[in-house]
């Protein structure tokens, strides 16, 4: 963080150590296990710290659209077309703002444009998961967010790993799309209390979620078995996460405070 005004190096410090955020900034140490699973070189340092920059801003803004911000990503992609970084008071002020400004500032030239790309398409798929009104369209969306979500986190990576990435990028593609059902599942009756939802859930749509995780994780166990132990124990920490969560939010909160909460850091 040596590159980061003080300020912004405090506000990044604060989010990495809220505890709801704890799940994300454990990702990288995963990735780089899955990096060196398949026998791929990189300059570990620099590859951990635009991870950990990553999924810290894919939480907070997950948290932000969740909270009932679904504008937050039409704000980001305003904030991203513009490639240099700026560290000025508005920013310090929306922790998105400070996440998605350090962000651009570990996007390399090369990958910019075909980031942004990847980013309106994801923010489409956001969009549209919000507007799905069975479980089999929401699955589509949700499989297409994680996936979508991985690869990002592969391009912005890319300039620093060398030798043949592609089996890398088609594991955490389908591991992304995985792990975003996984979050549905947990998530999903909360969601339909915070009317984040554009159908009513019963057991047929948690049987079919629930089918296609198990269906889809065991395929990916299949090819990649000596990541399986790593698979499970990425599943459980979300969980345990979720219930922590859960845990330390206000017993008085509610879907408006929520909301609240989310117009301060947007």
């Amino acid at each position: 963080m040596d590159h980061l005004p003080p300020s912004v190096a405090r506000a990044y410090q604060d989010l990495a150590g809220a505890s709801k955020y704890q799940h994300f900034v454990r990702i990288p140490d995963r990735i780089i296990q899955c990096i060196d699973y398949f026998g791929i070189t990189c300059d570990r340092d620099v590859v951990k710290a635009r991870l950990h920059a990553y999924y810290l801003f894919i939480g907070v803004v997950d948290d932000a659209i969740d909270s009932g911000r679904i504008d937050a990503g039409r704000l980001i992609l305003e904030y991203l077309s513009k490639p240099a970084p700026v560290f000025d008071e508005v920013t310090i002020r929306s922790s998105v703002r400070v996440m998605t400004e350090i962000l651009k500032s570990h996007m390399s030239d090369t990958t910019y444009p075909l980031m942004m790309e990847k980013l309106r398409e994801l923010y489409s798929e956001v969009v549209s998961e919000r507007n799905a009104v069975s479980i089999d369209s929401y699955i589509g969306h949700r499989k297409s967010v994680g996936s979508l979500t991985a690869e990002l986190s592969c391009l912005l990576i890319r300039p620093n790993l060398h030798g043949k990435h592609e089996t890398l990028l088609q594991f955490m593609k389908e591991v992304g799309a995985i792990g975003c059902l996984v979050d549905s599942l947990i998530d999903l009756s909360n969601d339909r209390q915070l009317g984040l939802l554009g159908f009513e859930p019963g057991l047929v749509a948690y049987a079919r979620l629930t089918a296609c995780i198990l269906r889809d994780g065991l395929r990916v166990s299949l090819k990649h078995p000596g990541l399986f132990g790593l698979f499970v124990l990425a599943i459980v920490d979300n969980v345990l996460d979720r219930f922590r969560a859960e845990r330390d939010r206000p017993p008085h909160s509610s879907a408006s405070d929520r909301k609240d909460e989310a117009a301060s850091v947007a």
